[in-house]
Parts: C-alpha cells; structure tokens; sequence
C-alpha cells in the first residue's frame, strides 16, 4: 500500500521538496535533486511518478534500492543521510528517495553545488556558496562529530560492527568498499577520521560507553499507579553501545505490555494483541535515540510505565519551527543526529526519516487508542502513548452531537460522513461535521477507514 500521506505529497505536484521521476534511469539526475535538498530545506524523490503528478509505476523497483544506494553514497559528498523506500499498489510500485536538509553543506555531486528553488533544481552561483562556507564556518562542530577524546581502539566492540556490517548487507542499505576492516567501516560511517573516533563512533561502538558518556544509560520504570511516585514495580538501569541498548530497552518494555483477549463483532474466535501497538513503541523509542542531545551529563532517555499510558521521555527538542501538530503531516525531516540516525537505519530500525510521528499516529488509531501526545519542555521531549481505559480521555470532550453519536453507535458499528451530518449534525456545516468525526478519530472512539468519498467510520470500543 502506498501510505496516504505519500499520496497527499504526490497530489500537491512537484516544489521545493518534491521532484518527480518516470524512472531511475538517469541517476545524475536524481543525485542533483538530492544533493540539492541536502542543501537547501530537504526534500522526496518520487520515482515511478510523472510530471503531472500521476502514478504510472516502475518496473523492478525494489531490486534497484541497492544500486541507488550505492550511486548516491559514492557520489554525494560528504556522505549524507537519506532513506529509500519502495510501496506498491495494484501492481504498480513507485520508489521515495527522502532526503533530511543536510547539517555538513554544501554537499557536491559532480563537482558541483546543487541547491533547490521553487521546483527547480539548478547549480549554486558564487553568492550562495559563499552564504553556505560562511554558515558552516561559524556554525559550532554538533557534538556526534567531535573527536573522542577518551575512546581508543582497545575499546571498540568488534562484535557490533560485524552486526553492523551484516545488517546493512542484507538490507541492501550500504555497500562497503572493504567490510573486512572495522577501521574502514567506521570510516565509511563517517564516525572515524584523521582525527580517530568521533563521538558517535564511542556511544554506537564501544564496549561501553558509559563510562566515558554517563548520558547514555537508559532507564525503564514500571510504576504502580498513573501518578507514578516510589512505588515501583519494576526498575531497570541499562548501559551498553546504542543500539543494544535500544534492543534491551525494547524488550524490557514488551514484557510489561499486556495482552488483550478481544473477540470481533460476529466472530466467535478470539483474536489476542498487545494493549499497545508495538510498532508505535518501537518508532518511538527509535526517535529518542535518534534525536536526544547527548551533549550534557544529565540528559538520558527514561521510559515510564504506568497502568494507562506509555511515557517516552529524550533530552532533546523539537527543530526551529517544527511544532507537535506538524508531526500530523508531511514536515522537513531534521535529524538531530544524523550519523546516529544513519546507523539505525541501516540496522533495519528507521524506515523513513522524517515520518515517524506519522507512523506513530497511525498505529495508535488503527489499534483504536487515543492519539498520542508529545510535549517540548525546557527539560526535553515527552511522548505519551495512551492506554484504552481513560488515558487521554482528559484531553478531550465530546460535544452535544458528538455524545449523542457515541450513545447509539456499538463497537464495531459504522458510519459514513454523509449520514453523520444528515442524523446528528444537520444543524452544523459539512466542514464542521467532518471535524467532529476527525476528534472522535483522534481520541480513539471512531476506526476510519478508507478515503476520499468512500471513507467510512466504525465504532472502537474504548468508552
């Protein structure tokens, strides 16, 4: 399935972000259009889509990742990060090359700078090389990119480079020039230079990070009550190389979800899943690893277990001008850290950069929870996934016509736009009548399914 937000992008036509390809045939041009989303705001390739916007397919779509791959990391320099993707709908598939604004522009692709105006990609003139120089001159070193200071070669974890390397191969992700030498894997990553390992390099590779990084460890809670306090059930404190430390954190989590016996309207089976969708755990416990500052001594990840809600909480912030509400909707993709991301990525972790809010939000409704919830405090950022008994129900409350629909819908009960506002909302505008519909979504009372004109909604069974 070709996810509806994609589709939504497709339909605003080609702009600053967006370029449309019939093919990957001519892959220069491709590697212009995204060295020049690196360096202007970030953008998405669309291959498989013409100049109007029209899907129309490509043939081998996913066999070609790889060469794409390939091509775009020999020839964009310095090395960037960008994901590849392919999605495919009755029979036609169309590949997205999305592309984060870059952090170490300007980028080069043949010798040449490429930047983005309005549609258009064209080569940088000599004013806007010299904005780009001046920027990056006095923009302050971001800290995964400086040298360690502490970590030597005694202290590198083998093991989870060879993880690394063997990922990557069977993701088609990353081809490396020699994947004998862990040196020149690191090299390839960008985390080892001239200079030796750089930060990323130590809280991704070492044996243990922590003892020169104390920020790193993780910390996993599962309190008693929704107010928290001292009462624990469980308490973990974990420590290792990131992405280890992830797969720990992870795990210690889906042993404290529980399971739901449900039976389906009309169904006599009993269907089990998680009381939470774990996709949605995972993207976001992904995302505060992959955008927390580890800059300061008391930054960390802490995850919160309460009897009706998930809390994910990262020392990091929202980018400049990226609100909570945009993650409804396609916004610039600014990686906080990008090395880090880039190997998470490659390890089959993140799939599309920039979209896991997005990919949050959907898991939550489809699993008929409420939508989650992230706050951007001065302490850092805080994402609440919502329980189906009463998290998030403070969030919200339901008006008169809203109220009277729930009252007569049952679970599993459906509803088309058209027969809401005839039966309950006759007194409203269509607009406003579509809104009601969206908030119930939201809260996690109403399923919507389906699009456009044959959208319909059916009844959860939170209450």
């Amino acid at each position: 399935m070709i996810p509806d937000l994609i589709r939504k992008q497709i339909r605003q036509g080609e702009g600053i972000g967006t370029e449309f390809k019939l093919d990957v045939r001519n892959l220069e041009s491709i590697a212009k259009a995204v060295c020049a989303f690196l360096n202007t705001s970030g953008g998405t390739v669309f291959c498989g889509v013409d100049d109007k916007g029209r899907i129309v397919g490509m043939d081998a779509a996913q066999d070609q990742v790889q060469q794409i791959h390939a091509y775009l990391l020999e020839n964009v320099t310095p090395k960037a990060l960008f994901t590849v993707n392919v999605d495919d709908e009755d029979g036609k598939a169309i590949m997205s090359i999305e592309v984060p604004e870059g952090k170490d522009h300007p980028y080069v692709f043949g010798g040449s700078v490429f930047v983005r105006e309005s549609s258009q990609t064209r080569a940088a003139d000599a004013v806007k090389l010299h904005e780009m120089v001046q920027s990056k001159s006095v923009a302050a070193e971001r800290w995964e990119r400086r040298p360690s200071m502490a970590m030597e070669e005694s202290d590198l974890d083998h093991d989870e480079v060879r993880r690394t390397v063997k990922q990557a191969k069977e993701s088609g992700r990353f081809a490396f020039d020699d994947d004998t030498d862990d040196i020149e894997v690191l090299k390839a990553l960008a985390v080892y230079s001239a200079k030796g390992f750089t930060q990323a390099a130590d809280v991704l590779f070492a044996k243990n990070p922590a003892l020169r990084h104390p920020q790193t460890r993780v910390r996993v809670t599962r309190f008693a009550s929704d107010k928290g306090g001292d009462a624990y059930l469980d308490d973990r404190q974990l420590q290792g190389p990131l992405v280890r430390l992830f797969e720990q954190a992870f795990e210690v989590l889906s042993q404290h979800v529980r399971w739901e016996a449900r039976f389906k309207t009309g169904d006599v089976r009993r269907a089990d899943r998680p009381e939470y969708p774990f996709e949605a755990l995972r993207e976001g416990l992904v995302n505060a690893f992959a955008h927390r500052d580890y800059s300061g001594f008391s930054g960390g990840v802490t995850v919160g277990i309460y009897p009706n809600r998930i809390e994910i909480w990262n020392s990091g912030h929202f980018p400049e001008g990226l609100q909570p509400a945009d993650l409804r909707k396609n916004h610039p993709s600014l990686p906080t850290n990008p090395d880090i991301a880039h190997v998470f990525y490659l390890r089959g972790l993140m799939e599309r950069i920039g979209r896991g809010g997005q990919l949050i939000i959907n898991a939550c409704r489809d699993h008929g929870l409420p939508a989650p919830k992230w706050v951007d405090r001065p302490t850092g950022v805080t994402l609440t996934i919502f329980g189906r008994d009463g998290g998030g129900a403070e969030a919200f409350t339901a008006n008169p016509r809203q109220r009277e629909l729930l009252a007569q819908l049952q679970a599993g009960d459906q509803i088309r736009p058209s027969e809401y506002h005839q039966r309950f909302a006759a007194a409203v505008t269509d607009r406003q009548a579509r809104r009601d519909l969206v908030e119930l979504e939201e809260a996690g009372f109403l399923l919507r399914i389906g699009k456009g004109a044959g959208t319909i909604y059916q009844r959860t069974d939170r209450t």
